[in-house]
């Protein structure tokens, strides 16, 4: 077990454009940890504190988001894998 968040510790992917489903790494303590959703410019989107180290989250994906997990020992953050596709389209 350890309290410190590592970049591999945490994941998120798009599951469809309303939802993101967000693993944590087991053996991470999430004891005083506070989860953070942004959109493209790092605005706050909502916040939860983690019950479970595998979470679902509805909530508008059509642009690119990120997911901050910050703990009392440091702070990870993510882009969640899948989100804005239409936002980063080339053409």
């Amino acid at each position: 077990m350890h309290t410190k968040p590592l970049l591999q510790d945490l994941q998120a992917v798009a599951t469809s454009d309303e939802c993101i489903t967000i693993t944590i790494d087991k053996d991470l303590s999430l004891e005083g940890s506070k989860l953070l959703i942004k959109g493209p410019e790092r605005l706050l989107i909502m916040s939860l504190i983690p019950t479970s180290h595998d979470i679902d989250v509805c909530v508008y994906t059509g642009k690119p988001m990120f997911v901050e997990l910050e703990t009392p020992s440091g702070t990870s953050v993510q882009y969640v894998k899948k989100s804005g596709n239409n936002f980063y389209n080339n053409n």
